[in-house]
């Protein structure tokens, strides 16, 4: 149904009763113009652009040049898109019905005022190049003695027209290879075994080029008919289709005991695919997550959702960092009544615990230790104070270097008193 067809047509008005007995004329009811347009219109009054209303045109316009270059981008993108999408339905890129000739990109009307327009700017260029004294291909140099182009035009031109010849040459005999013409061709086939992947090449850099080019438009990588859904590069249609696909594959896979990747060697125990695989692919998340963090670390924003602005001195906005912090504490409370269930340390769950204690022994004192609290391992000082007259004897290091201050100064345990954060029982028995 055309465009046109859903807005809500109004029927001729008719003549009243009173008018028309009297026979005065009738007059149609004003026709009421949008919000927009009287937005528009206030903004033409006060000089600014139609379309941000915040700089001014240049004389005649109706944009701000900022406003007019994206106009003119997306407007780009958009014929970009139909010809792509008009490219894989088979029909004109230009107007739209089909081509009367097959794997053709234009109908022939719209190819011949192509190739009409084509002409005329070819002889407008070179008839500015040549009153310009250039040589009328590259408009670079000036052209040889009697010739219209200069040598380097020239030499092209006769490379590309020996080439030309050379392959028709190869294409009418069949005993050499059609792309290079040195060696014999194989079997059956037109091209020798060096040559034999130029093909498949040329392919996947034409697929590589067709996929980026309905990327770039938001059109479906695969079918290039629909749009991609949000945040993916296929359609809803092509999603299905290759996971059903996936999904065959993987079954498959499963049932002949092999990877569910590489579908060549057995998968690695407990798991479904084999090690090299998975080595592959925490090489390539873990090089994926370093781009993703790098990119938003330039563009100032949170490296997990990419849209909200972190806090001062972290990398995170609040959002992602308390749903992060749930979710290890839920996988902590998990893992921890798992491990108590079947009889284990909750920490390590390798040994089981101490009699009447929750956690092991190597757990219990590697929570105790002062590296795991966070607390720097310093060595212990013992600081010499006489109790008579608190004279300081100095700090020492060790038990046996505060018995010779003692022994120096002539001082008994009982003249002094000794300052250190370890226990009393470093010397009992002195």
């Amino acid at each position: 149904m055309p465009a046109s067809a859903s807005r809500r047509i109004h029927p001729p008005a008719e003549a009243c009763h009173c008018c028309s007995s009297g026979g005065a004329s009738t007059q149609m009811p004003p026709v009421q113009r949008s919000y927009s347009s009287h937005a528009r219109d206030r903004l033409a009054a006060q000089g600014l652009c139609l379309n941000c209303g915040r700089a001014r045109p240049s004389e005649g316009a109706k944009y701000c040049p900022e406003c007019k270059e994206r106009r003119r981008a997306s407007d780009r993108k958009a014929a970009r898109k139909r010809r792509l999408l008009r490219k894989t339905l088979g029909v004109c890129a230009q107007c739209g019905p089909k081509p009367e000739k097959p794997r053709r990109r234009l109908c022939e009307a719209c190819n011949e005022k192509h190739r009409a327009l084509s002409r005329q700017r070819m002889q407008n260029r070179k008839e500015e190049r040549q009153k310009a004294g250039l040589c009328v291909q590259c408009g670079n140099r000036a052209p040889a003695a009697g010739n219209a182009c200069c040598d380097g035009c020239l030499a092209a031109r006769r490379r590309t027209y020996r080439a030309r010849i050379d392959r028709r040459r190869r294409q009418a005999d069949r005993s050499l290879c059609i792309e290079c013409g040195k060696a014999p061709p194989v079997p059956g086939g037109r091209r020798c075994p060096d040559c034999g992947p130029l093909p498949a090449k040329r392919d996947r850099e034409a697929a590589r080029r067709r996929r980026e080019a309905r990327r770039s438009v938001g059109l479906c990588v695969d079918c290039g008919r629909e749009p991609a859904a949000p945040g993916r590069m296929a359609c809803e249609a092509c999603l299905a289709v290759e996971l059903d696909r996936y999904n065959r594959r993987t079954l498959a896979r499963i049932s002949q005991g092999l990877c569910i990747r590489c579908g060549k060697t057995s998968p690695a125990e407990g798991s479904t695919v084999c090690a090299p695989c998975r080595q592959e692919r925490r090489l390539a998340e873990r090089a994926r997550w370093h781009r993703r963090v790098a990119e938003a670390r330039a563009r100032g924003v949170c490296v997990h959702c990419t849209k909200r602005r972190p806090d001062p001195g972290s990398h995170s906005c609040p959002d992602c960092r308390e749903a992060r912090l749930a979710t290890h504490r839920r996988r902590y409370h998990t893992v921890t009544r798992e491990r108590q269930s079947a009889g284990l340390c909750p920490r390590c769950g390798i040994r089981p615990p101490e009699p009447f204690m929750r956690e092991c022994g190597p757990c219990r004192d590697r929570q105790r230790s002062y590296s795991y609290r966070g607390m720097p391992d310093l060595p212990t000082q013992y600081t010499v104070i006489e109790i008579a007259d608190g004279t300081d004897h100095g700090t020492w290091q060790s038990p046996m270097e505060v018995a010779a201050a003692l022994a120096f100064a002539k001082l008994t345990l009982d003249d002094v008193e000794i300052l250190t954060d370890a226990g009393p029982a470093v010397f009992a028995g002195r």
